[in-house]
């Protein structure tokens, strides 16, 4: 038996032992839950139209953290085919409302009918066709417990300055494509969209009014709430 201020030496390294170290780990972490023909229905339209949605492992989270803070009022940037909109309206409060800003009309009506299928009510959901940064300035202050970005990554802290005006104290701010195809960890990669999110990182992890949290489903998912 060890003696008094005996310390012992761990068998492997802290990194080896919380470390996932596997695609295969990471792919079953993705499809921990399954989804529904309305989502892969949703996921379909996405595909003809030519862009790429949530993943399922980030439309899962999307979905509990809107539950986790009883969303009320939601923003989204980046209305897509509705897949994102789908889980972010699963997880809010039955009377939630989500707004939801995208440059493509059309987009919106394949959204307008992935939420229909899904027997999401007209009331819950309002889409704008515009740009989110001509948008969100006319929304109000403090109103909304989450807003959701998955929009141009250029304008990644645009939306950073805006999101944290509109999140009420408590409320939640999300980025998707946080690890931008494996581009942000490589410091080798600097293009505009790269730098811009690793700008976005950095001003996240050092504001002292925010906890945060980057997850590694889907492109990478970046979550900080605001701290009430």
């Amino acid at each position: 038996m060890p003696g008094r201020g005996t310390r012992l030496e761990p068998t492997t390294s802290s990194t080896e032992e919380h470390t996932i170290t596997s695609a295969a780990s990471l792919a079953y972490a993705e499809d921990f839950l399954s989804e529904d023909d309305h989502l892969a229905a949703g996921r379909r339209r996405a595909e003809e139209v030519g862009i790429v949605p949530v993943s399922t492992g980030a439309g899962a989270a999307l979905q509990f953290l809107a539950g986790a803070v009883q969303a009320r009022n939601v923003v989204e940037v980046g209305t897509g085919t509705g897949v994102s909109g789908l889980a972010l309206l699963r997880g809010m409060q039955p009377d939630g409302v989500l707004t939801s800003v995208d440059l493509e009309a059309e987009h919106q009506r394949l959204a307008r009918q992935t939420f229909s299928e899904a027997g999401i009510a007209p009331q819950r959901f309002r889409l704008i066709a515009g740009s989110a940064l001509d948008v969100m300035p006319r929304l109000t202050d403090a109103a909304y417990d989450l807003v959701f970005v998955d929009g141009e990554k250029v304008e990644y802290g645009e939306y950073f300055d805006q999101a944290l005006r509109l999140v009420r104290p408590g409320g939640v701010m999300v980025f998707d494509n946080a690890l931008w195809h494996d581009r942000v960890a490589d410091p080798s990669q600097r293009d505009p969209e790269t730098a811009a999110i690793r700008a976005l990182l950095a001003s996240v992890s050092t504001d002292d009014r925010l906890r945060s949290l980057l997850l590694p489903l889907g492109d990478g998912l970046l979550a900080a709430q605001l701290i009430g």
